[in-house]
């Protein structure tokens, strides 16, 4: 995803307009009162160093939110902050593996999950999701890749890149399956707070365990807070599995910055509506751009329930999606993202973000027609 930025950024300086919507980075600022609260904390002094499992008030700030959120509050001993959500899901999948040991990761997935898995020793098995099953795993297929060595099932409600919301019986039946057979959960939760279908919730294995048993959290500020740059994340664990996951924490980072910890504790305590704004917009972008996608003879594209992505299909134009958005790239300037990146089962899909400006979507459903046309052409 970054290399498809970098060549946007080579397009541009030769005089290229691009239209951006391949990286979820918002292009609204952090809240005022969020870098207000960093400033402060600077000026007074909070330079040195914190606890590696996290500054106090931070942890207290976390207990309030996950209380709210989650209906349970986690002991400071189950709460590890982290360098954004990407470390955390390295240090959780760390913390439970030994060399070999294997976790199920969805498919498709968001690429991390490989390159934290790798690096921890792990080996993945893929359980795929359809959209002909709205992106939600099939029981049997997801029971029969449990093995001897299996240590972890990861889940991602709402998804990236497909914005699908698990429901309460899907949750459920991951947690089942992982009670049966001793394994942890791993809720990668970032876009909790985006479900915008009236007819979904956002529901979380650690309703069931309050993170006591099996489930794992993994959290960050990057996209609720649009807090890209600041680069913090939270996880909440069972006690034994979080002081694992503090220990290589502490071993790797030492601690995260207090003045950032600061920064984001204001965000956790701050009114809904600074942040109100910015998911509505992501959600209009989402149905502008299923409308203009509905445009377009060849793409069938429904609407996310959740999330800041639109994950359309491709398959009556290309069998590559790789090669048909660098066409679309190159000929159009429109930037998004091959769904092979993220997996087999993205094959045949574009990621397009909703984290950009509002008039990049002005006209898309013309100029991919016109992509379309001189591909086909070739």
């Amino acid at each position: 995803m970054f290399q498809i930025f970098t060549r946007c950024k080579e397009l541009e300086l030769a005089g290229k307009r691009i239209r951006h919507f391949e990286l979820g980075d918002p292009n609204f600022a952090t809240s005022q009162s969020i870098t207000e609260a960093a400033v402060t904390a600077l000026r007074d002094g909070k330079t040195h160093y914190v606890s590696s499992r996290g500054d106090n008030d931070l942890l207290e700030a976390i207990q309030i939110a996950t209380s709210h959120s989650r209906q349970f509050t986690p002991q400071k001993s189950q709460i590890t902050v982290t360098p954004g959500a990407n470390a955390g899901i390295f240090y959780a999948l760390k913390a439970i593996c030994d060399p070999g040991d294997e976790i199920l990761i969805p498919n498709p997935y968001f690429p991390t999950y490989i390159a934290a898995a790798h690096l921890a020793g792990a080996e993945v098995r893929l359980y795929p999701l359809s959209a002909f099953n709205q992106f939600r795993p099939c029981a049997t297929e997801l029971r029969s890749l449990v093995g001897s060595r299996t240590k972890a099932i990861l889940i991602n409600s709402p998804s990236n890149p497909t914005g699908a919301v698990f429901d309460e019986s899907t949750v459920e039946f991951i947690y089942k399956l992982a009670a049966e057979y001793d394994l942890y959960v791993i809720s990668d939760d970032v876009y909790a707070r985006m479900i915008f279908d009236k007819s979904s919730k956002f529901y979380t294995p650690a309703t069931i365990d309050q993170c006591k048993e099996r489930t794992v959290i993994i959290n960050g500020f990057s996209k609720t807070f649009a807090m890209t740059g600041w680069r913090i994340g939270a996880v909440i664990a069972p006690p034994d599995l979080s002081e694992r996951i503090a220990v290589i924490s502490e071993s790797i980072v030492s601690c995260v910055p207090g003045f950032i910890q600061s920064a984001a504790r204001q965000a956790l305590l701050a009114p809904l509506s600074e942040t109100s704004e910015m998911y509505a917009a992501y959600r209009s972008r989402q149905l502008a751009l299923t409308l203009e996608f509905s445009k377009v003879e060849g793409i069938e594209c429904s609407l996310p329930q959740g999330s800041m992505y639109v994950f359309p299909s491709i398959h009556r134009i290309s069998r590559s999606s790789e090669s048909f958005a660098m066409h679309l790239l190159s000929e159009t300037g429109v930037a998004c993202v091959p769904g092979s990146y993220f997996g087999s089962q993205g094959k045949g899909h574009l990621r397009f973000s909703c984290a950009g400006e509002d008039r990049d979507i002005d006209g898309l459903s013309f100029l991919i027609q016109q992509a379309i046309t001189s591909y086909q052409g070739n």
